[in-house]
Parts: C-alpha cells; structure tokens; sequence
C-alpha cells in the first residue's frame, strides 16, 4: 500500500508535457495546401501519421488554427482511421488554439482531421494526456415547485449518471391504419429492438409536431399527437422515461414547414426590435407563438394530471440555424426559450418537466442559463453517414468544458449507439442514448439486430426491464453540509468493506483512480459500509476536506 501510494504521487507529479506535430509534416490531400509554416486546408484533408504516446487513453488534441471565412467551420476528427466527431473552428483573424478529446492507443496513432465545412488554416496540433474534471452536479430541478413524479425521475438519473447509461430510442408511426394509437411493445422502433434483444428500451421519445400549425385540426393530426400521449402513459406506468420534443411548425399557419429552408416565420417580427430585447405583445407574431405554446402546454397538463412526468427538449438544435427558432441568432432565440419556460412553468403550472437543452457543440452563447436547464443534450449524428459505434468522448468533454460539471448530459439524439465498452472505456459517461426513428434505428449504416442485442443486453445499459418501480422509489436524500466538515477518515476493511469516520453529516463521493465517479454515500459519525465495486485504487471526496485515497481488494 506503502508504495502504491508513493507511485501514484510521483505519478500525479509529472506535468503533462505537450508533444507538437506540425501541419506542414502531416499528409496532405485534395485541395489542402502548405502556406509557409502553415496549412489551407481548403477543401482538402490532412493526416498526421505518427502521433505516439506511451499508454492508451484519453487525450487533449490542440489544433492550432485561424479561419476568417465564416462565423463558424467544422471538420470531422479521424482517430486511426475512425471517425471520433468534429472540432468546430469559431471564426478569428489571429491565431487560436482549440481543444477537443479523443481516445488514443498506446503506441503510434494516425490523427486526421477531414471535410466537414471545410476552409480552416492549421499550423500545428499539441497533444496532451487529457485531465479528467468530476462532476459536481446540482441536485435540484430548476423548477423549485417540480412534483414528486418529476423529482423522482431526476434523482433516478443522478443516481445513475456516469455508472450506468439509459437507453432509449426516438418514434415516429405511434397509429394504425385507424388512427389508433399503437401500444408501446408494437410501436415500430421499439418492437425491432425487442426483436434483435429481448429488452426494451427504458427511455422513448414523442414529437408534438403535430400538435400545432395549418392542420393540426385535421382528424389524423390530432389522433397522432393523442398517440403521443396515450404511449407515454403506458410507457410510464410500466416505469419507462418519456420524452417529447416539439418541431415547431408556422405559428401563422402559413405553412405546414419548421425548417429555415421551407418558412418564411420571422421571429425577430415577434420583438420590437431587431435585436429581440423584448416582445411586441400586440404583432400577429407574437400572438401566435403565445397560442401555440398555450395548446402544447395542455398537452402538457394532461400528462401532469395523469402523474406523468416528462423529459422536455423544445426548440432544440436552434443554433445549427436550420429552424426558424435558431435562424435570426441567439438573443431572440433565448427570448423565445425563456417565455417558453415562464409560461409552461408559472403561467400553466407545469410542474411534471425536466428541462432538456440542446447543444451544437459550439454554443456557449446559445445557453439560456443554469436557471432554466436540467439535462444538456447533444445532437450527434456522423457527416458522412456511418456506421459508427465510438464513445463520442470528444463531444462528451467539448460539453462539459464549455457548460461546467454541474449538469447532466446526455445524448439526446444520435446515429449509431457507442458500444458500452468503448463508453466504460473512455469514460464517457452519457446519462441516455437515443438514436432517431427509421434508418438510424434500423440499417446497416447506423443499428443493426446484432448491434441492439450486444447494447441492450450489457450491465452497463438500463433496460425498462432494469427500471424501479415509480411507485415504490425512493429518492437517495442528499445530505447538504450545514455543518463544515472537520474530520474525515477511511480506513478499508476485507471483503470491500470500509470504515468511514466522518465529524459531521456529508455526502461522501467515490471515485475511481480515472476520476470517473463510483457511486455516492450520505454519512454521518462513524459507518461501516460494504462497497459493491471492482478490486482497485478509489478516491473519495467529502467538499472542504481532502481526497482520501483507499485500496479494495
């Protein structure tokens, strides 16, 4: 024990030297040109072929770049010939650093970084053994008047985050030929995963896409969005987790469309002025936004009668720019997101949501703000299409860099599901999975049988059939330190047992020797506690106090 713990001091001691490889070294292809101690990347790719480290794992790849072409540029990042996500390039005139993770190998690795939206200048990258940050979650929904349904969920996720991963999937034909709703296990999505795994998924995505715009009041739309919430009710009672986004169509009814491409809705009509400091209460605009979100807020209410609670994402994706939410910039974008929140949550008393917030990955200015977001999502989806199950740790850390360690985050939308082991082995601890309807459910360039039946049928993935009863859950109290912590000790016992003395009633955090938490355990005097994990080196965290290292053996 003596000297495992002298090792790990020595070990943690080392600074973590960053090794540079040029751009103008790397293999240059199609339209990529060298540009003195530089690279145009143009519309080509570059590849440099001997990034070596001496042990497997996490790293940081600092891409040195300027590129004064757009707001924005992305480029895919290759590791080793797989595709590892995207590094988006914020526009600047001078010379910038910026970071993204990724998974390495122990010895000699090819890193690439490929066509996405291409026109980046690149001057060098640096890569370092990646630092991994604990998460400090905050304990709350950001609703203080959230009910206990709501309450209940939540605490179930935090309990799991980073231990486990739920899984679920997105729908899309929720009637039969008779505008019935279908029952969960027949619903198409989820019935081929039964198929291929004998599990279900715990968590199920609905659209209330239908529930407003020019033909909501038409017989198959309205017995759509009743489907909706006719699966969710089934879903809950039998303890799964909804989740409802909302593609927002014309608020005018001029169209049927949501996307920038296909309606001419202006949000910024809705403001008085251009900049959406502030809403034009009287535009025709803003009336229509304000009735739309009064009809899904009785969608809404119907779930709360029924002591559903719901997982909520809407006007998600709005700073890819592609719906009319995203397409005018930020400022109005936020105003929008904050008289949704308002209005759902003191004008409507909708107490069953736990907000969702989607990331593009390059938006910290998009955030609407830790008061009104519970769970942070990405969207991740690979460009070109593939077939494609890596852990998306860069996007995971890209996440958390950018919003800090006190939210969840999820994976609210993908292609591919990451397999569990290459999530356990990188440490990319998604709270959920939930891949999109149709082909990336079901085909060969996404998910497979044989891949749903390896996922959903692994320890690490919950399944519904893993779910608590929401009846009989008990929340896990969180013990706040009123009182300062001034003693804290650990002294480990056989069989995994350990001895914990503590002055004052606290949470105790366990971590293992990656940082990637363990589980948690409210304490008070002195406790012996029987610890279900692997043999290894743990840590444990009390706030004020020192990290306390022990062995279980």
């Amino acid at each position: 024990m003596k000297h495992l713990f002298l090792f790990l001091v020595l070990v943690s001691s080392i600074p973590a030297f960053a090794v540079r490889y040029q751009a103008t070294s790397a293999t240059l292809s199609d339209n990529a040109t060298k540009n003195g101690d530089y690279v145009e990347m143009k519309d080509g790719d570059m590849i440099f072929n001997s990034v070596n480290v001496s042990q497997a794992g996490t790293y940081d790849i600092s891409i040195h770049y300027k590129q004064n072409y757009d707001e924005t540029k992305t480029q895919n990042l290759v590791i080793n010939g797989t595709s590892a996500g995207t590094v988006t390039f914020p526009k600047t005139t001078t010379w910038q650093d910026i970071s993204v993770a990724a998974s390495l190998k122990s010895g000699n690795n090819t890193v690439a970084i490929t066509k996405n939206w291409g026109w980046v200048d690149i001057q060098y990258i640096d890569v370092t053994l990646h630092e991994n940050i604990s998460f400090n979650l905050d304990k709350n929904l950001v609703n203080p008047n959230a009910n206990e349904a709501a309450k209940k969920m939540f605490a179930f996720m935090q309990e799991n985050f980073q231990k486990k991963i739920i899984s679920g999937v997105m729908t899309d034909k929720v009637v039969d030929n008779s505008n019935n709703a279908v029952t969960l296990n027949s619903q198409e999505e989820v019935a081929f995963i039964r198929s291929s795994s004998n599990k279900t998924p715990a968590l199920v995505g609905f659209d209330f896409m239908h529930g407003t715009g020019k033909s909501s009041d038409q017989i198959w739309y309205k017995s759509y969005t009743k489907a909706t919430i006719s699966l969710a009710k089934e879903l809950y009672q039998r303890n799964g987790i909804p989740a409802f986004c909302w593609h927002w169509r014309n608020p005018l009814k001029k169209d049927e469309e949501f996307s920038t491409s296909k309606t001419d809705f202006d949000l910024t009509k809705a403001c008085t002025n251009a900049s959406c400091t502030a809403w034009s209460t009287n535009s025709n605009e803003y009336k229509a936004i304000v009735a739309d979100i009064d009809i899904v807020a009785g969608y809404l209410k119907e779930l709360q009668t029924a002591g559903v609670p719901v997982l909520w994402r809407p006007v998600h994706e709005a700073s890819g720019g592609w719906f009319w939410w995203g397409a005018k910039g930020a400022a109005p974008y936020k105003l929008l997101y904050n008289l949704l929140f308002e209005r759902l949550t003191t004008t409507h008393n909708l107490n069953n949501l736990i907000w969702v917030w989607n990331s593009e990955g390059a938006d910290a200015n998009w955030y609407p703000g830790a008061n009104y977001v519970d769970i942070i999502g990405r969207d991740f989806y690979y460009e070109p299409e593939q077939k494609n199950h890596a852990s998306l740790i860069g996007e995971f850390e890209k996440l958390k860099n950018l919003f800090g360690t006190k939210k969840m985050i999820a994976l609210s939308e993908n292609g591919s599901v990451p397999y569990p082991e290459n999530l356990k082995g990188d440490g990319a601890g998604w709270s959920y999975f939930m891949p999109w309807y149709g082909k990336y459910t079901n085909s060969s360039t996404h998910n497979v049988a044989s891949d749903w039946s390896k996922i959903m049928n692994d320890n690490y993935v919950i399944t519904l059939e893993d779910m608590p009863d929401w009846d009989n859950y008990n929340q896990t109290p969180i013990l706040e330190n009123r009182i300062p912590v001034t003693h804290f000790s650990i002294q480990t016992q056989s069989d995994k047992t350990l001895r914990i003395e503590i002055s004052s009633p606290a949470l105790v955090e366990i971590f293992d020797i990656k940082g990637n938490k363990a589980t948690s355990l409210n304490i008070s005097g002195s406790q012996t506690v029987k610890l279900s994990l692997p043999s290894g080196v743990y840590f444990a965290k009390v706030r004020g106090m020192q990290n306390v290292m022990f062995v279980l053996k």
